[in-house]
């Protein structure tokens, strides 16, 4: 008998109870929320009911609505260590992070083995940044419970953020031999292997992770993210899998209907831009300048921020004549919800599956348009997403288009537009000139480094006497990986003393100094480099790409055309090899570009942020205005 039947026949509360109770360890957790709601009508005083209805929303991920609740208990119920830990989690996955360290803290001091307290205390001290107490909090769990699967998995994921893939590899092995089915820890892998350029064992992971929860939001973002760093994987594999697994990684029954398109009698359009990445971050280059120069006085705009990371990017952001709305640990219903009744006219996604992204509350169709654009270089398969804003080179017409759920449309010039950090260095000679030889380099996230690449590099380097190789990436810390890269160079015949590696540098300044020793930078395929691109032009080194037939395989190109270096852009890999040797072996030009580039891209669409900006502007208004038309026209 379920809840409705039960209602129906007047039935006692303590009826009710019992059916949401068996609802809810049957792991029907909407219909227990049902019974739990109607027993609170009949006697609002129930704990029980209270108690059942908090702990359904705990299960429904509803951590927003159940916080309220949680806070009422609590009061009833002081000495209840399990319901002070539920709103520390509940206030951690809302991230209102500071809340939830007062909150766990408290707990701990009660009870200082309260392993579950310590280790999602660690995992908030995580978020925060505070590593050293992270680390102590993680390490206590797991000396109180060396086999706690969850604290295994935390400690590697924090391994994992400082590239110590050997020790996160073994904590998640000791994981996987405890609970060889945990998501957790599987998912886990398919990142730690991902960041070490190990791309084939990182899908392998996450298809592992998704035969046994097949429906896991985390793990589909994460196994459709990697797919793009696939050399060997056709794109339209990589558009079926998007088209299969998104729209079933996002619950859909709930009415979805927007509030609907009308005509703006004051020509005024609401924009909502959702982002984790309103801080120094590659997204916002692009981004920002668009923030900037939008006429405010046409448009009203409300940028829905997912992350906690703050620094002076975020205040500038804050500063102009936009809605700020803080949505940092929110559910997807509450940030659909949110934008509901900020009646958003056209939403824009700038995450699709990158780490900090909200893409389930677009399925939940909060506003009667929806783009995405900048932050994810590929579909998101989902159908509620209505365009991809593009341009005629990443996506010629009839090349991609049916790699794309969304309809694509093409700005008429460049799809983005780049505004360089508030401080850069000032160009400088090639160092070959100094150094007597040519050196390439590549800053480019080290996912995206793949074993045919290196194949690549090994090639031109030994095409080029002396040439040396720069790489500059995050992963490269790690023992392992780059012990492996040099393995894989020697193979191909580089000795390792023409590899040079650095892992990071501690400003953006010094970052884009870095470019002063590097002759000629090259780019990745089949995922082009985008920032990377940008900032080694921006500092006059030319940048060699590799065309391909996918977006994220033709960014490059369109960056390199649109400031006129054409002569770097190859149309296969032994075009790269011959374009990268050939300007390697012409001093002239490359004193030419280094001494040029700067000022080409100042030129450039690239940099003509207010006249992109009119463009991305027009684009909107025509695809609202088309959207008008066509539900005026529908039957």
């Amino acid at each position: 008998m379920n809840i409705s039947e039960v209602e129906g026949i007047g039935s006692t509360l303590m009826q009710i109870l019992e059916c949401a109770n068996l609802s809810f360890d049957a792991g029907n957790f909407t219909e227990a929320l049902e019974g739990f709601k109607c027993a609170i009508n009949m006697s609002s005083d129930s704990i029980e009911a209270q108690t059942g209805m908090a702990l359904s929303l705990v299960h429904l991920c509803r951590y927003a609505e159940a916080i309220p609740l949680l806070v009422s208990l609590e009061a009833e119920m002081p000495m209840s260590l399990e319901l002070q830990f539920l709103l520390g989690d509940a206030l951690y996955c809302t991230g209102r992070l500071d809340e939830a360290e007062l909150r766990l803290s408290s707990v701990i001091a009660k009870a200082p083995d309260y392993v579950d307290a310590q280790s999602l205390l660690g995992r908030v001290y995580m978020c925060l940044e505070k590593y050293p107490e992270a680390n102590k909090c993680i390490s206590t769990a797991l000396a109180l419970n060396p086999r706690h699967v969850v604290s295994l998995a935390y400690m590697a994921m924090m391994m994992t953020h400082f590239c110590q893939f050997d020790n996160a590899l073994i904590a998640l092995g000791n994981a996987l031999a405890i609970e060889p089915k945990n998501t957790l820890v599987l998912n886990n892998l398919g990142r730690a292997c991902m960041m070490m350029g190990r791309n084939d064992e990182a899908i392998g992971w996450y298809r592992q992770a998704l035969e046994i929860a097949p429906g896991d939001v985390s793990i589909i973002g994460n196994y459709l993210f990697a797919l793009n760093y696939c050399a060997d994987t056709s794109p339209e594999f990589v558009a079926q899998e998007s088209f299969r697994l998104a729209p079933s990684a996002h619950r859909l029954d709930f009415d979805s209907t927007p509030y609907p398109l009308q005509r703006k009698q004051d020509g005024k359009l609401r924009i909502g831009y959702v982002s984790g990445d309103f801080y120094t971050h590659s997204v916002t280059y692009f981004v920002e300048p668009i923030l900037i120069h939008h006429d405010y006085d046409n448009f009203a705009v409300v940028c829905y921020s997912l992350g906690t990371n703050r620094d002076a990017t975020t205040d500038r952001i804050k500063a102009l004549p936009c809605t700020w709305r803080d949505m940092a640990g929110s559910a997807p219903d509450a940030l659909a919800q949110q934008i509901r009744e900020d009646r958003v006219d056209i939403l824009v996604d700038l995450a699709g599956y990158t780490a900090v992204n909200r893409i389930g509350a677009f399925a939940r169709r909060p506003a009667p348009l929806q783009v995405s654009w900048i932050g994810y270089p590929n579909t998101s398969g989902l159908p509620q997403i209505d365009y991809f804003l593009t341009d005629s080179i990443c996506d010629p017409p009839g090349m991609t288009d049916h790699l794309f759920s969304e309809r694509l449309w093409r700005l008429p010039r460049i799809f983005c537009c780049y505004l360089p950090p508030m401080e850069f260095p000032a160009v400088v000679p090639p160092p070959y000139l100094a150094n007597g030889f040519v050196t390439f380099g590549s800053f480019n996230n080290f996912a995206k480094v793949t074993r045919q690449q290196l194949i690549l590099w090994a090639r031109i380097i030994r095409a080029v006497p002396g040439s040396r190789l720069y790489l500059k990436s995050l992963s490269l810390g790690d023992r392992s990986v780059n012990e492996s890269v040099l393995a894989q160079f020697a193979s191909e015949g580089v000795d390792s003393d023409r590899i040079d590696m650095r892992v990071v540098t501690t400003t953006k300044l010094e970052h884009l100094e870095e470019y002063s020793r590097v002759d000629i930078a090259l780019d990745t395929y089949p995922y082009h480099g985008t920032t990377t691109t940008c900032e080694a032009l921006w500092m006059g080194t030319p940048v060699i790409t590799r065309s391909g037939v996918t977006h994220a395989s033709r960014v490059g190109v369109s960056l390199l055309r649109n400031i006129g270096c054409t002569d770097c852009i190859a149309v296969d890999s032994d075009d790269y090899v011959v374009r990268a040797v050939a300007l390697a072996q012409n001093p002239a030009r490359l004193i030419a570009l280094s001494r040029e580039l700067r000022a080409m891209m100042a030129r450039s669409a690239l940099m003509d942020v207010g006249g992109v900006t009119r463009e991305v502007e027009a684009a909107f208004v025509a695809m609202y205005e088309l959207k008008y038309r066509e539900g005026k026209s529908a039957p």
